[in-house]
C-alpha cells in the first residue's frame, strides 16, 4: 500500500506538468493511501518475522486487489468513471489486460492516461516482485512473495538472493523499455506517447491513449518495431539473463522458446495468406497485419492497427488459440504459458500409448530433462481451473448480455490478460455497455488469471486462515 502510494507521485507530477485539472485526485489518493498504510508500517511489529508459502500466497491474493482498488481512486475522484468501472480499469492495468470500460480515450487527462501505461509497466513485472527490488529487510520474506506472483508452472532463481534477482529482473525490463521508447521517438511518435506505448508494450497490457491503438499512427516503422518487442516481452526473462552470462548455448537450446517462435512464424505466414483479400492481395500489407496482430495477441498484449473481428474465420480461430496458449512462463505476458500447453501435449501422448502399452514406461522431458510427476500433475489441475473459472466468466457475460462468441472469447480475453475478444469486447469495442456487477466479476478474473488462480482462491479457503 506504501508503494503504491509512492507510484501516485508521477501520476500528479505529470497533471502538474500538464496542468489537466487531475492533481487534486492523484493528492487525495495519495494521501488516503498514505494515512491507511503508514500506522500499520509503523505500529504493527509481527512477532513472526518468516514468511511461508501460504503467507506469501495470502499477500499476494489481498495485495492485488487491495492496488487495484485504491488505485482506482483517482478515476473517482476526477470524475472520470464510477467506483465499478474505474475498478474494473485499473485491475485491467495492473494485470496487463488490456480492457477497458473507457470510450474516448482520446480525450483522457495526460496524466490519467499515464496512470494506465504506468500500471501495466509496474503490473507486467509484478507488484511484489518490484517491493523485494525496493524496501530493504525483505529477504526473509521475498522468496514467498515472488513466489505467488511469478508465472508459470516454477519460479526461476536466477541469483542466490531474491532481492537481487528482482533488481536484475527489473534492470532487464527497464533497458529493454528504455530502448522500445528511443526507438518508437524515432519512428516517429512525439516523446509522451511514446513513453505511454513503451510501458504499456513492456509490460504486454495494451493499454493506449489513442482510440485506434496503434492504429492510429498508421506508421510501417511503429508497427514493426512494435511487433518486434511485443514478441521480445513474451520470452522467459531467464533467456536474457543466460544472454547476459554468455551462456548461450543454454540460452537457445529451450524447448519452449523454439516452439514460441515456430507456433508464431506458421501463424503469421497462414493468416497473411487468409486475409491477403482484404488487402487488394497485397502480400507485403498482408504480412503487416498479421505480423503486428499475431504478436499482439500471442504476448497478450492486445494492441491492434487492423479491426481482426472482420477477418475471415479461421484467422479468428487462430488468433483464439493463440490467446489461450499465452507467451512463455517467466516472461510478463499472461495465458496459460507455452511451456504448460507443451507439457500437457506430452501427457496426452503419454495417456495414449499406455491406453494400447499399458506397461511401457515413459518418461516425459523438457530441454532434455525429466519433468518431475507432482509438476505434471500441478498443470493438469491447473488447467483444470484454467477452464473452470473460464466457464464462470463465460456464463457471467452470458447472462449479461453478450452472445456466445463474445462471452467465451471475453472470458478467455479477461483471464488470460488479453483485452481484446470478438464482437463488441472486440479491438473496436469496450467493455462499457456490462452491467457494474459484471465488471467487477470479470476484474477479479482478470486479478485470478494474472496470480494464476491459487493466490487469490486461497482466500476463500478457511482451512489457509487457521493457525497451524
Amino acid at each position: 500500500m506504501l508503494m503504491e502510494a509512492a507510484l501516485m507521485l508521477p501520476s500528479f507530477g505529470v497533471s502538474l506538468l500538464y496542468a489537466d485539472g487531475m492533481a487534486f485526485a492523484f493528492l487525495l489518493t495519495f494521501a488516503i493511501v498514505a494515512a491507511l498504510s503508514l500506522p500499520l508500517v509503523l505500529l504493527l511489529k509481527p512477532a513472526e518475522s518468516h514468511m511461508y508459502i501460504r503467507d506469501g500466497m495470502a499477500v499476494a491474493g489481498l495485495g492485488w486487489v487491495l492496488i487495484s482498488f485504491f488505485g482506482s481512486l483517482p478515476l473517482v475522484f476526477g470524475k472520470v468513471c464510477g467506483l465499478a468501472d474505474a475498478f474494473f480499469e485499473i485491475a485491467s492495468g495492473f494485470t496487463t489486460t488490456g480492457a477497458t470500460v473507457l470510450t474516448n480515450v482520446d480525450n483522457l487527462s495526460p496524466s490519467i492516461a499515464f496512470l494506465r501505461s504506468a500500471t501495466h509497466w509496474i503490473g507486467g513485472m509484478g507488484v511484489l516482485v518490484l517491493t523485494t527490488a525496493v524496501l530493504p529487510g525483505m529477504n526473509g520474506q521475498s522468496s514467498s512473495l515472488a513466489k505467488a506472483e511469478s508465472s508459470g508452472p516454477s519460479y526461476s532463481k536466477l541469483l542466490p538472493k531474491v532481492g537481487d534477482n528482482s533488481k536484475l529482473l527489473y534492470i532487464i525490463y527497464s533497458v529493454l523499455t528504455i530502448m522500445l521508447f528511443l526507438l518508437l521517438k524515432l519512428c516517429g511518435m512525439n516523446w509522451f506517447d511514446s513513453f505511454l506505448h513503451a510501458m504499456s508494450t513492456a509490460g504486454t497490457g495494451g493499454f493506449s491513449n489513442r482510440g485506434l491503438s496503434i492504429g492510429y499512427y498508421n506508421n510501417l516503422a511503429v508497427d514493426i518495431v512494435t511487433s518486434i518487442f511485443m514478441l521480445l516481452f513474451g520470452i522467459s526473462f531467464t533467456v536474457y539473463f543466460r544472454l547476459m552470462a554468455r551462456e548461450f548455448r543454454h540460452a537457445f537450446k529451450n524447448e519452449e522458446l523454439i516452439v514460441y517462435f515456430g507456433i508464431c512464424a506458421v501463424a503469421v505466414c497462414v493468416i497473411a495468406f487468409d486475409i491477403r483479400r482484404l488487402y487488394s492481395n497485397d502480400l507485403g500489407e498482408s504480412f503487416r497485419y498479421s505480423f503486428f496482430q499475431v504478436s499482439s495477441i500471442v504476448s497478450t498484449t492486445g494492441f491492434s492497427t487492423a479491426d481482426f473481428d472482420l477477418w475471415p474465420n479461421m484467422s479468428k480461430a487462430i488468433l483464439f488459440i493463440l490467446m489461450i496458449i499465452g507467451s512463455c512462463a517467466g516472461s510478463t505476458a499472461g495465458g496459460l504459458k507455452l511451456i504448460r500447453a507443451i507439457l500437457l501435449t506430452k501427457l496426452a501422448s503419454r495417456e495414449i500409448v499406455k491406453a494400447f502399452s499399458p506397461r511401457k514406461v515413459k518418461v516425459i522431458k523438457l530441454d532434455g530433462k525429466s519433468v518431475p510427476e507432482d509438476m505434471l500433475n500441478h498443470i493438469s489441475v491447473f488447467f483444470y481451473v484454467y477452464m473452470l473459472i473460464t466457464a464462470v466468466g463465460v456464463l457471467t457475460l452470458a447472462i449479461s448480455g453478450c452472445d456466445l462468441t463474445e462471452a467465451i472469447s471475453g472470458s478467455i480475453a479477461c483471464i488470460s490478460n488479453i483485452g481484446p475478444a470478438f464482437g463488441r469486447l472486440g479491438a473496436s469495442g469496450s467493455f462499457a455497455f456490462l452491467p457494474s456487477a459484471t465488471k467487477v466479476i470479470m476484474a477479479l478474473i482478470m486479478l485470478a488469471g494474472r496470480l494464476e488462480f491459487y493466490p487469490l482462491l486461497i482466500l476463500a479457503c478457511p482451512s489457509a486462515w487457521r493457525k497451524t
